[in-house]
């Protein structure tokens, strides 16, 4: 078993508006990241020769592995906890959202494909600039990425040890949510996530 080094990073933005027509966003960024001896154990339904399993949540086809995120970060926001130093009371459960789910597939297959890991893409977008582009209109978007990570039970705990990351998934302004894995067969990871949250306009 090799040991490897898993990654992920966090970003917010948030657009606010002023009077009608104008308009500035904010970002805030950090890094973390942790090391773990990964299996190549998989969350795929490996009884289907069709592919993988999607359900309904939400009115959005996914896959049984985004529906168990969504259980995971709806279970986390059940009840209060510290991301770092800072304590975040239990915050409302999210929703599954189709058009966002949109986004983070974009910058997940970008990760995979171009061999990269940031919050910025390949095509030099950000996270509400991907949002947009799926004609959601968005007020709080934010982020959390990881790499290398094959479960969602571990890649969650990553990001809930890690202070950025577990205040987006606690922050209580975020009422939508979508989540991408893609796997890779030549970059440095064998899989590149992407969590996106948001609340409308």
């Amino acid at each position: 078993m090799s040991l490897r080094t898993n990654s992920a990073l966090y970003v917010v933005f948030s657009l606010l508006l002023v009077g009608c027509g104008g308009g500035g966003s904010s970002a805030t960024a950090t890094s973390g990241s942790a090391g773990s001896a990964l299996s190549d154990a998989s969350e795929t339904n490996s009884g289907s020769a069709e592919g993988p399993v999607t359900i309904v949540v939400d009115g959005c086809d996914v896959e049984e592995y985004q529906a168990a995120m969504l259980e995971y970060v709806n279970a986390a926001r059940s009840r209060g906890r510290y991301c770092g130093t800072e304590y975040y009371q239990a915050a409302p459960e999210i929703r599954y959202n189709c058009p966002i789910k949109g986004a983070a597939l974009k910058h997940s297959r970008d990760m995979a494909t171009n061999n990269f890991f940031s919050h910025i893409g390949s095509d030099g977008l950000r996270v509400g600039d991907r949002i947009t582009e799926t004609g959601y209109q968005w007020s709080v978007a934010g982020e959390n990425i990881a790499a290398g990570y094959d479960k969602v039970s571990t890649v969650m705990k990553g990001w809930l040890n890690s202070p950025g990351h577990c205040k987006n998934i606690m922050d209580p302004r975020f009422s939508e949510f979508a989540v991408e894995r893609v796997n890779a067969s030549s970059a440095d990871y064998d899989n590149y996530w992407t969590q996106v949250f948001a609340k409308p306009r």
